[in-house]
């Protein structure tokens, strides 16, 4: 019977990884598919950081690159590092690919880009999530 139950939550697990790994090949998919390199968003991090980490940031990126956070040159010193979307993509890959305690991921319906995420990699562990929140996203 424990034979059964264990093959029956293996079952439920990859599955479950699979739909994860299949919602996000179609909307990463669909971002690359549109072959944006210039555009703007706000972002908004939920972490325990200091305050000038949390936003909102009006981030601008030109050729895949951030080039103002807030209307200033992009300066990790000031805001911590922050992400562009592509490499928002290669973060939530490997927060999937980690397996965390519990996540969220909702993506945008038009572009595919993950508008929110959050990760909670530890049952056991306080403070280590992590969440970002887009919005405002717009090609310039």
């Amino acid at each position: 019977m424990k034979y059964v139950i264990l093959t029956a939550l293996l079952i439920v697990s990859f599955c479950n990884r699979s739909n994860n790994s299949d919602e996000f090949s179609v909307n990463e998919s669909k971002w690359y598919g549109k072959n944006i390199d210039n555009y703007e968003f706000t972002l908004r991090i939920n972490c325990f950081c200091p305050q000038e980490r949390l936003g909102p940031h009006l981030i601008k990126v030109v050729n895949d690159e951030i080039v103002s956070v807030n209307n200033q040159p992009y300066d990790p010193a000031a805001t911590g590092e922050l992400m562009t979307i592509d490499e928002l993509f290669t973060f939530v890959e490997a927060g999937i690919d980690g397996n965390p305690y519990r996540k969220t991921i909702e993506y945008n319906s038009t572009y595919g880009y993950p508008q929110y995420v959050y990760f909670d990699y530890s049952k056991t562990m306080a403070d280590e999530e992590i969440g970002y929140q887009l919005s405002d996203f717009k090609v310039i």
